[in-house]
């Protein structure tokens, strides 16, 4: 068994970040033009000074860490209006390969799951459940609360507050990330984090940045079947 599946299968509690490990909430380059969208909102609420700040931000969320700072009173508008983009896309996204396997697999073996990002949380049940009819009644979510962002990832909060939900101290957990806000919030929270992501450049960041062992996907942290098709097979690498 490689590292990161003994890592995920020793767990008693199995967190995982929405975007990016479970679905992919604005493919090909959507990610890109929601953040321009929220510059352009910002810009319009705050004007050109606030667009400065923002310029070289190429993650939404993080743009609303940088309004928060700099400018608060504009928060909860940029805050709603990127909620509102972010359940606009989940309505048109799937799970991706594994993600409810991963499901199955972590509460089969008597272990507990949560959701942790740093989206507005309903996405997950949108996504999720249009899939397979009832599948986030089966998880505990923790995501972005309105109006507030100084606890998103890399800060611990919402790891933290997942583990209360769910139970569990961060030794006996695993955090599953795809970027190295991920990785920062695992290691402030003190538990190892298995980095996802299918570009091999952004698997060698997350190792950089302190990943236990990164793979290209979820499905590569399920057991193997007991026949493999030439072919199935993602990249797993250990850290």
């Amino acid at each position: 068994m490689d590292t990161a599946r003994r890592i995920v299968e020793r767990a008693r509690a199995v967190l995982v970040d929405f975007d990016g490990p479970l679905a992919r909430l604005f493919p090909g380059g959507g990610w890109l033009e929601v953040t321009d969208r929220v510059k352009a909102e910002a810009v319009a609420a705050g004007g050109p000074a606030l667009g400065e700040l923002l310029a070289a931000e190429r993650d939404h969320v993080q743009c609303l860490r940088i309004v928060g700072e700099h400018a608060p009173e504009l928060l909860d508008r940029l805050e709603a209006f990127t909620s509102h983009l972010e359940r606009d896309s989940a309505t048109e996204v799937s799970p991706r390969p594994g993600a409810l396997d991963l499901v199955d697999r972590t509460l089969e073996r008597g272990a507990v799951l949560a959701v942790v990002t740093n989206n507005t949380p309903e996405i997950v049940a949108t996504v999720l459940d249009r899939a397979r009819p009832g599948a986030s009644d089966r998880l505990q979510v923790v995501g972005r609360s309105r109006g507030r962002v100084d606890d998103l990832k890399p800060q611990p909060d919402l790891l933290g507050r997942a583990l209360g939900l769910l139970g569990a101290r961060a030794e006996e957990a695993v955090f599953l990330g795809d970027s190295v806000t991920d990785v920062q919030a695992g290691a402030a929270a003190g538990m190892p984090v298995v980095g996802v992501a299918e570009d091999s450049a952004r698997r060698r960041e997350l190792r950089s940045a302190g990943a236990a062992a990164v793979v290209e996907g979820v499905a590569d942290l399920l057991p193997p079947p007991q026949e493999k098709t030439a072919g199935d097979s993602h990249t797993v690498e250990d850290g």
